[in-house]
């Protein structure tokens, strides 16, 4: 009878697996990003010129195409925010829009969740191994508390000091999926190759227009262009993308634990994800 009940049970919890997403097989589509006018160093995409130093790391969901603007000379620098814009396929999207933004502290104890796409390392502005993301969900947060709020105005001019840099980021390039409607393509075992595209034939194109000026009411402005395009997308199963480590949690301890890294990242690709029950079940590229 106890054996019975145990096989009852195993099986609801099997039939409730299945009927979440979660339980749904999870695959990545990931874009491979060109640009003429930018080099790889360091696990960046650098753009330099006597003034500045523009440092891109796209990699993460979506694309973020925020970057770190590095000020080279011995003078401040002003980026007039009202003239600098994220262009995608040719539509012009304001950096500055003059909003105004509440902050507030608040203490949250959670069950413990990978967060952040955006990366500080000691060996560099971004890491060389790319943490593989984790949602919590409403119930695994807990709001124990909360300050009161600061409310600061939007800058339309970013003084960044001699030798200083600060970090711009407000978009992300957030493509359409590329489906083919072969299954073996668009829910492969491993990997399968999608589409190639020259810059002529991408049908994702974007750039980010910067305007400065060394006159803290921008007078004189300066223009650059830092322009990029899709030039391939790759689906990844996620046993072909990501891979697990054991490793200490922290530095004076033996504990080890099992975290997930992707083995495909780089600051030239970006991703998106979406899942699929299998053959036999409904299958969708939307995550």
């Amino acid at each position: 009878m106890k054996k019975r009940s145990m096989r009852t049970l195993a099986l609801m919890a099997v039939l409730a697996c299945m009927g979440l997403s979660s339980c749904k097989q999870l695959y990545y589509q990931v874009y491979d990003v060109k640009s003429d006018a930018l080099k790889q160093e360091d696990n960046s995409l650098v753009y330099e010129n006597n003034d500045m130093k523009v440092m891109y790391n796209l990699w993460g969901k979506d694309g973020s195409v925020g970057f770190i603007l590095q000020n080279k000379t011995d003078k401040d620098l002003f980026v007039d925010m009202d003239k600098t814009f994220f262009i995608l396929n040719g539509e012009a999207n304001d950096y500055f829009k003059n909003r105004e933004y509440t902050t507030s502290t608040t203490e949250v104890a959670s069950m413990g969740y990978g967060v952040s796409q955006t990366y500080w390392s000691v060996n560099g502005y971004w890491p060389t191994q790319y943490y593989v993301p984790t949602t919590a969900s409403a119930l695994a947060k807990l709001v124990k508390g909360q300050s009161h709020g600061v409310t600061t105005k939007e800058k339309q001019i970013v003084c960044i000091p001699a030798h200083a840099y600060k970090v711009i980021s407000e978009y992300k390039v957030s493509p359409r999926f590329v489906k083919t409607c072969e299954r073996t393509k668009d829910f492969p075992k491993r990997t399968a190759t999608v589409a190639s595209y020259s810059e002529g034939s991408s049908p994702v194109k974007f750039k980010n227009r910067i305007a400065y000026s060394f006159d803290s009411d921008c007078k004189n402005l300066q223009h650059i262009e830092n322009s990029f395009y899709v030039s391939g997308v790759t689906n990844y199963s996620k046993k072909a993308a990501v891979e697990k480590v054991r490793e200490k949690t922290d530095c004076y301890s033996t504990r080890k634990q099992k975290r997930e890294y992707f083995k495909i990242g780089g600051p030239n690709k970006f991703y998106k994800t979406y899942r699929s029950q299998g053959v036999n079940g409904s299958s969708d590229m939307y995550e």
